[in-house]
């Protein structure tokens, strides 16, 4: 199961999605149900994402995120709200409504919001107990009343504090080279040599020639802020490109600082990929790692990355690196 965002060709499928399960399981006020296929609108909204849960090519699952600013954000607009959410019936139980969940609550994260609400009706019961198990807390002093007499009841999580993730400063360059190089001798990717050391070393060359993208803490709009992690994104034509082709984005060098691992800056790091590869007009993005990069590939798996064995291929002689895909 992959959990990505909506296409235009899908918008009429997550309408009769919503439609189906909110009205034909009477779980909203029929007065709700236009908003509930007005899908175009909510997915083309810069300040909401609409996403899907697809297993094998079957739309199986969807949600609505809205930030602040948004006319999808109920009123008042306090923090990032999960909206929305519906599992086909004969899908229900494997997870399909958790991994949507899951995904707002970290696209939340990266917009730098650091709580996540919702409200529901007191007939999704079912739901009730998934939001408590996903985190959430019953704020009853929120929930109302809305003009078709329906109650609503409210529910918060809270999100820790995600670092800055923006594209690295001159004097920043040092620190993200030192960090990547940190990174790969941890995890024991440079092969018993270091031939590669200079290349993870040059992050200037790889910021005129890509996109050098750094993480770093709350505070990340000072010079002296940390940096956390970094990652080279690969435009169309970039020397740094090695695998993507036509549609296809591309990133490299993805690194964690061993000291502020545990924290899912690697996965934020890749969220900020897909999301650019998006913006890019892209399809998908690929990437490249060796295979003894066990962590990465754990990483790469759980964000919707799959193995594509026929473009493994070997930079030297003795080499081999493992071709990773993921369609956005």
């Amino acid at each position: 199961m992959l959990v990505r965002d909506v296409r235009p060709s899908e918008y009429a499928a997550v309408s009769r999605l919503l439609g189906e399960v909110y009205g034909g399981e009477s779980l909203v006020h029929p007065n709700y149900l236009p908003a509930l296929d007005d899908t175009r609108r909510r997915a083309e909204d810069p300040a909401t994402d609409v996403v899907v849960a697809v297993d094998e090519g079957r739309l199986v699952g969807t949600a609505t995120l809205t930030l602040p600013g948004t006319r999808w954000t109920e009123d008042p607009p306090r923090e990032a709200m999960l909206r929305m959410l519906a599992v086909a019936p004969d899908a229900r139980r494997g997870g399909v409504g958790t991994a949507l969940v899951e995904e707002c609550a970290a696209r939340a994260r990266l917009a730098g919001e650091t709580t996540f609400a919702l409200t529901t009706t007191d007939s999704m019961v079912d739901a009730h107990r998934r939001y408590q198990r996903l985190g959430f807390v019953r704020v009853p002093e929120r929930d109302w009343v809305t003009d078709s007499g329906e109650h609503l009841r409210a529910y918060v999580r809270s999100l820790p504090p995600a670092p800055v993730i923006r594209e690295a400063r001159p004097e920043e360059y040092a620190a993200a080279g030192q960090v990547t190089l940190a990174a790969y001798r941890q995890d024991g990717l440079l092969a018993g040599t270091d031939d590669y050391a200079e290349t993870l070393l040059d992050t200037k060359r790889r910021a005129v020639e890509a996109a050098l993208l750094v993480a770093v803490d709350e505070a990340g709009t000072e010079t002296e802020a940390p940096v956390l992690g970094t990652v080279t994104y690969c435009p169309p034509g970039s020397p740094y490109q090695e695998l993507s082709g036509p549609g296809e984005g591309e990133f490299r060098m993805l690194a964690v600082a061993p000291a502020a691992r545990g924290r899912g800056i690697g996965a934020l790091l890749v969220r900020a990929m897909l999301r650019q590869a998006r913006a890019d007009g892209h399809h998908a993005v690929v990437l490249s790692t060796t295979t003894v990069g066990h962590r990465s590939h754990r990483l790469y798996e759980r964000l919707g990355f799959g193995r594509v064995p026929d473009r493994d291929w070997q930079p030297v002689p003795g080499v081999t690196l493992l071709a990773y895909r993921r369609e956005i």
